[in-house]
């Protein structure tokens, strides 16, 4: 699905148009444009927009959007731009604006009591971060990218992050919406109910449709009281069936406290030693496999240091532990005895990306498995690139509590544009190993561009068909997003 290319975008009078919306200082076209809109987080894509818009709250938002409703111009929403799948890019050739929702980032209510927030999508994560630690409270959406990414942005995507295994995805913390649709009216759905049986459940039909079916201005987010204390550790793992067993026994043991259960390989624990100096590995030497675990206390009993010197979760953290030592699953473990600790265990897993990049480009991909599967489908992906390029450089890591994992590879450790032809058959490794064990092949970082041909052709017709039907019903002259997520 493409956008029309007959829209007035860079014609002045239009021009003139939004900025009598929106201020003419946040009307931007040509060099006026700065280049962070101009490319995605990655620098794989270009963006071309005619003008970049900045309304500074909702009204604005349904001006700007019922004026390109007239004019049949398309519009893309822009939030962060720490997207992976190329949601923001916008063609060349299509005359189209590009809506930052980045003045909009107040804070409208926060209710304790009621255990929510109500925030503008130009709202950076981790200034919800603060607004909710400043009651004691926490919005438990945590991702490496929550200095920059908007909760606009971060819906629109549906992200997940390093605490899904227990807190959920953005969805399962978005109580309601506020969002302006194709023809510039106003859908109000903010208030916070956790049980609605009214009809259709429009606030998740939003929810991950990466803008191509309205454009969030506001949302109504769900908050929890931060757990008492925390216990982490990394532990060294036999196989991926011992990390599985692993798992089961510490929520089993802690009541389903699991906080976080992330899976490293031994390539990207190696690539945080190498390329992270704020980082100082819990090893000195490398796993095969590596896992940080985290677990939560379930009260202030759990979190109040004994006579003994000693924290009664870290204690059962090590117990659940010495149980998986005595199995035969782990052959070490470092469980950490401070704040700073468990932040440089943190430090590690959130930014095994940056160390990625700084060693080099690689075919990436964000997929997922029933939890279930995943020591199956990880051997089958292992197996398939090896047989593609022998002494592959890549494996997987990521959220092992959920699911997800990100899969990145780089052939004969080059650039993947040296081998276009082994880079191509990793792609199609992935495709086949999703496909066998009913997997998916966008977890967390949605469609975008990227992943539109896979999806379209992994995806339930019927499931496809009724999502191009729900497409044309909301937004017939597809002007929000177009190009993205359906073909």
């Amino acid at each position: 699905m493409t956008g029309k290319t007959s829209s007035p975008a860079g014609k002045d009078s239009f021009k003139a148009d939004l900025a009598a919306i929106c201020g003419s200082a946040h009307v931007l076209g040509g060099d006026d444009i700065d280049a962070r809109y101009l490319r995605d987080w990655l620098g794989k894509a270009e963006s071309h927009p005619a003008l970049v818009v900045r309304p500074p709250d909702t009204a604005a938002v349904a001006a700007v959007m019922r004026l390109c409703a007239e004019t049949k111009t398309p519009v893309i929403p822009f939030g962060g731009n720490s997207g992976l799948a190329g949601g923001t890019v916008a063609a060349a050739g299509q005359n189209i604006v590009l809506l930052s929702l980045e003045r909009m980032n107040r804070v409208r209510e926060m209710n304790a009591a009621g255990r929510f927030m109500v925030a503008e999508a130009g709202c950076i994560i981790e200034q919800l971060h603060a607004v909710a630690a400043s009651e004691s409270l926490l919005f438990p959406l945590v991702f490496g990218a929550k200095g920059t990414a908007q909760i606009g942005g971060a819906l629109s995507t549906n992200a997940g992050g390093l605490n899904v295994v227990r807190y959920g995805n953005a969805r399962h913390l978005c109580l309601g919406l506020e969002v302006v649709t194709a023809t510039g009216e106003v859908m109000d759905l903010l208030p916070a109910l956790k049980k609605d049986n009214t009809g259709y459940d429009l606030v998740n039909l939003i929810i991950g449709a990466e803008g191509t079916l309205g454009i969030i201005t506001a949302a109504s987010l769900a908050l929890v009281p931060p757990p008492p204390a925390l216990a982490t550790a990394m532990v060294k793992l036999r196989d991926l069936d011992a990390a599985l067993a692993l798992m089961n026994l510490a929520q089993a043991e802690s009541g389903g406290r699991v906080e976080a259960f992330e899976l490293f390989g031994r390539l990207h624990y190696e690539l945080c030693a190498r390329h992270l100096a704020h980082v100082t590995p819990p090893f000195d030497e490398a796993a095969d496999l590596v896992v940080m675990i985290e677990i939560a206390a379930g009260s202030t009993d759990d979190a109040t240091i004994g006579d003994d010197g000693t924290l009664p979760l870290a204690t059962q953290l090590e117990t659940i532990l010495a149980a998986a030592l005595e199995a035969g699953w782990i052959s070490d473990a470092v469980v950490a005895q401070s704040a700073a600790q468990r932040a440089n265990m943190w430090a590690m897993r959130e930014d095994v990306l940056t160390a990625m990049m700084a060693h080099g480009k690689w075919v990436m991909n964000d997929i997922s498995f029933q939890v279930a599967d995943l020591p199956a489908a990880i051997a089958d992906l292992d197996a398939a690139f090896h047989a593609v390029a022998p002494g592959l450089y890549g494996t997987a890591f990521g959220h092992m509590g959920d699911g997800n994992l990100h899969v990145c590879a780089r052939p004969y450790d080059r650039d993947p544009a040296d081998f276009p032809q082994e880079a191509a058959a990793i792609k199609q490794a992935v495709r086949d190993v999703v496909a066998k064990w009913r997997g998916s092949i966008s977890a967390e970082h949605g469609i975008g561009t990227d992943k539109q041909t896979d999806m379209k052709a992994m995806k339930d017709p019927a499931a496809y068909a009724m999502m191009q039907a729900i497409k044309k019903a909301l937004d017939p002259d597809n002007l929000l997003n177009p190009g993205k997520v359906l073909m």
